[in-house]
């Protein structure tokens, strides 16, 4: 009886023992989650922050980069309305017509001189630079000869006369 009585101890010993283990792991199970929402919560705040930064950055850039551009632009048409006056342009500035869009200048090439007139279509561009779609359209229509002159008289206006 009584070594059965230390059999019925050391079963209840060992269930106490397991259950005392699966507590444990049970604890350590619900510590390791806490932690881990800790630190996913920290790795979110900080991969927040750092994209965050990283936004910032690229918005800076972006504004230096307008502001480059910006620039760029502007100082190319003031270059462009001085070309007739720059020592390489090889046409006299009184005949240029600056006209900006969809090609720089038109040169009356001879007008001052009273000779024969060549018109002349101008685009000036730097480094690297194309000619855009319409100014390629441009200079296409005129390799095609595809120019004409016309004259037009608004009618009425010349027979009312100043007022």
């Amino acid at each position: 009886m009584a070594s059965l009585q230390l059999y019925f101890y050391l079963v209840v010993l060992a269930a106490l023992v397991e259950l005392a283990l699966l507590i444990a792991q049970t604890v350590r199970l619900t510590i390791a989650q806490r932690v881990l929402r800790e630190l996913s919560k920290n790795v979110d705040e900080v991969a927040r922050a750092r994209a965050e930064r990283m936004a910032d950055e690229l918005v800076r850039q972006a504004r230096e980069d307008a502001i480059k551009r910006s620039s760029a632009v502007i100082t190319g048409k003031v270059y462009e309305q001085l070309t007739p006056y720059m020592p390489w342009f090889k046409y006299n500035p009184r005949e240029a017509r600056f006209l900006g869009s969809p090609v720089d200048f038109i040169v009356f090439d001879g007008i001052e001189g009273g000779g024969p007139v060549t018109v002349r279509f101008v685009e000036v561009k730097s480094g690297d630079s194309r000619l855009s779609d319409r100014e390629r359209a441009v200079k296409e229509a005129i390799e095609r000869c595809s120019v004409t002159f016309e004259l037009v008289r608004p009618e009425g206006l010349a027979a009312k006369g100043p007022k």
